[in-house]
């Protein structure tokens, strides 16, 4: 589980060791010795008697490798867990809510390749032809002309060039020996984009179409649920981890074809 479902230093440390192999056999004598500390303390840190410095705890970052964002979460955690008045316990408390919200931005977990200027925006999210276009051309290792390219899409050859003048003069695609290659591979919308819905638009129009010949091999889900707030905020922090494991995946694959992902998944107001 994330660090980021956490809001106490023992809580996360023991689901850590706890998913360990042999669930975490001997894994407080290591810390131990990498924080410079007995396992006394590492037992008395975990039964929430005592907690880390600040010096400590950046051993701790080191050791666990934690990412920006995760190392100043938990050191937050511990500035929480030392403050000597409630005003300042609220003062982190509200520092940790702030880094939650971050942490379920998927820009502050992927790499961004490539960020595009407000009129590349425009034209870029204006129809779901770019963006597949831009992605079939990484399907082989030797790129898409286009011919290829207007056969796959069923479109004019004036609108296949269009496009592909536009993704080249973008940064999107390389053009190389009248064929086309995949340039920068991940861009990103900010969550307040005025052209994110027409990106999420786009492609959910897309698969409620495709929907009516769907495949066996292909997945459509809608699961309308009541839960709690918690449980929540718990399955929201693992798809944005999910999110982050998928692109990874797909970004180390070789592409032998092109696919789109959608994930829904939000509280229902009307």
């Amino acid at each position: 589980m994330s660090i980021f479902n956490f809001k106490e230093v023992r809580s996360f440390l023991k689901n850590y060791i706890g998913n360990l192999p042999k669930k975490g056999r001997g894994e407080a004598s290591r810390l131990a010795n990498s924080l410079g500390v007995s396992t006394t303390l590492i037992s008395q840190v975990l039964s929430g008697a005592k907690s880390l410095t600040p010096e400590q705890t950046q051993r701790l970052i080191a050791y666990l490798g934690l990412t920006s964002l995760e190392a100043d979460y938990l050191t937050f955690m511990v500035h929480k867990e030392r403050a000597g008045t409630a005003d300042l316990k609220k003062y982190w408390n509200s520092k940790l809510s702030q880094i939650r919200e971050d942490s379920l931005k998927i820009s502050n977990r992927v790499k961004i390749d490539k960020i595009l200027n407000d009129e590349e925006r425009v034209v870029f999210y204006s129809s779901p032809l770019y963006s597949a276009i831009r992605l079939y051309t990484s399907v082989g290792e030797n790129g898409k002309n286009l011919f290829e390219i207007c056969e796959r899409f069923e479109i004019s050859r004036a609108k296949a060039a269009n496009i592909l003048n536009f993704l080249v003069k973008a940064g999107l695609c390389e053009e190389k020996n009248n064929r086309y290659l995949l340039g920068a591979q991940k861009t990103h919308l900010e969550h307040d984009s005025p052209h994110l819905l027409r990106h999420h638009s786009n492609w959910r129009s897309r698969a409620i179409y495709y929907s009516e010949s769907l495949l066996e091999s292909e997945m459509m889900y809608t699961a309308p649920v009541s839960l709690s707030r918690k449980d929540f905020e718990i399955l929201r922090e693992e798809m944005a981890v999910f999110i982050k494991k998928f692109l990874e995946r797909v970004h180390n694959s070789s592409a032998e074809e092109i696919a789109c992902l959608n994930l829904d998944f939000f509280w229902i107001r009307k």
